[in-house]
């Protein structure tokens, strides 16, 4: 297994990553302007990162959003190790590297809030079908497809390096589940993109098919998101 190497960095990341700013349009949106907001520290201190009009229109920014007024033993309460933050995992904490323990809290989806009530989720996803899967992995089969997270830390570190491991399917079989990180991570709140390359298809319904092999990066290309409501 292939160590993961977290180094801090010292210079600015390239314009890729900070390219935080993203327009478009959630599908089937009720006709109700809505706020897009992050919650890595509860409803009570979530953060607004856009908002979205009663067609369906949003813009959406990441960059420099103010998290100072959350009280310090509220972010430790919701924050832990990075090895933990990721969708996908394998091996165990020493595979990250002298970072491994860098605080960090995962954003699985945009929230909807309506006059400061929670109104819906925003899934990320290449594929509709993408959807069952993020909602119930242990019943649902996953596909080839792309779906993007949020991530937040208070450090400025990369991640390069792949890992392989077992996942046992049943008392004669173990898969190779290959999971490939190359991330440039910034102070603050940063896309992460999970692209399933393959995916593992079980005989006999054993188990739901699960992804075996997934490249997780920073968002490449937002014109690839579909951006689909669901709401409460």
């Amino acid at each position: 297994m292939k160590a993961i190497v977290l180094t801090l960095l010292t210079t600015v990341i390239g314009t890729v990553a900070l390219a935080q700013g993203i327009r478009g349009e959630i599908t089937s949106h009720p006709k109700k302007a809505m706020d897009m907001v992050l919650m890595p520290f509860g409803l009570d201190h979530s953060i607004i990162a856009g908002q979205v009009d009663k067609k369906g229109v949003f813009s959406i920014e990441l960059g420099g959003k103010d998290t100072q007024k959350v009280p310090q033993d509220v972010k430790s309460m919701f924050m832990s190790e990075l090895f933990f933050n990721y969708h996908f995992r394998c091996g165990n904490g020493d595979d990250f590297g002298e970072y491994r323990d860098v605080p960090a809290a995962r954003i699985d989806y945009v929230r909807l809030l309506q006059k400061g009530q929670w109104a819906g989720t925003v899934f990320m996803v290449s594929d509709e079908n993408l959807i069952p899967w993020l909602e119930d992995e242990a019943y649902q089969p996953a596909v080839k497809g792309t779906f993007w997270e949020v991530l937040y830390l208070e450090d400025e570190l990369t991640v390069s390096a792949s890992c392989t491991s077992s996942k046992f399917v049943d008392a004669d079989t173990n898969v190779d589940v290959t999971y490939a990180y190359e991330l440039a991570l910034k102070p603050g709140f940063n896309w992460v993109e999970y692209q399933i390359e393959e995916v593992y298809q079980t005989e006999d319904d054993q188990m739901a098919a699960f992804p075996s092999k997934v490249k997780i990066t920073n968002l490449s290309d937002p014109s690839k998101i579909k951006w689909i409501g669901k709401y409460y």
